[in-house]
């Protein structure tokens, strides 16, 4: 049976629905900053762009609607994905609830001893959005798991932000994802211009 499979495990439904204006089919810009080059990776998102600076040695491939980040750990998986709200939807009581039902139902088929660890009100306001985290421990394959998901409500769409990894490896690496979800940001059309002047963007490998 294929491991790595097992830890994805299903994605929510929505999902795979249209995901809006959020295209997170990456373009790569990088820029240096105190002798250092670093990666930052470029969104669409209608008439406005997302910038967003991945863990450094993290591999990443991207698709309209999902950003896989793979870590350099076994089984260990992060994901990014943007799934259409109908209508705003707060995170109240009533939908973090909901989110959390979700979310242990997403868990590997087999998993067993599924507990949530941890609950988080607004640990990151993306863009003065309020935000929800819900970690759950669980075993698989006779190995213990943790993963965790970051719910950032827009007022028409929902960011999750998701990562995998074996017990032992969760914490370092969940430290590494927070940091770079922080540097997820948004830049307005008007803006976009000088800021691009300013990178550069890396050309496609021949």
């Amino acid at each position: 049976m294929n491991l790595r499979l097992i830890i994805l495990g299903p994605l929510f439904a929505t999902t795979l629905s249209v995901y809006g204006g959020i295209d997170l089919t990456p373009s790569v810009q990088e820029y240096s900053a105190n002798g250092m080059k670093f990666r930052q990776l470029v969104f669409n998102d209608e008439k406005r762009r997302i910038e967003y600076e991945p863990p450094q040695d993290w591999s990443f491939d991207g698709a309209t609607n999902q950003l896989h980040l793979k870590p350099k750990k076994n089984f260990a998986e992060a994901l990014i994905s943007v799934a259409p709200l109908n209508k705003p939807q707060p995170l109240d009581e009533n939908t973090v609830k909901t989110l959390e039902q979700q979310f242990v139902a997403s868990l590997p088929v087999g998993s067993q001893f599924p507990k949530i660890e941890e609950e988080i009100a607004n640990p990151v306001l993306l863009g003065g959005n309020a935000s929800f985290e819900v970690t759950v421990s669980y075993q698989s394959l006779g190995e213990k798991f943790v993963r965790s998901a970051l719910f950032v409500n827009l007022p028409d769409k929902q960011l999750t932000f998701r990562l995998s990894a074996r017990k032992d490896d969760f914490q370092a690496l969940h430290r590494e994802f927070k940091v770079s979800i922080f540097s997820w940001h948004w830049i307005e059309a008007d803006q976009a211009v000088p800021e691009a002047a300013n990178s550069h963007k890396t050309a496609p490998a021949q």
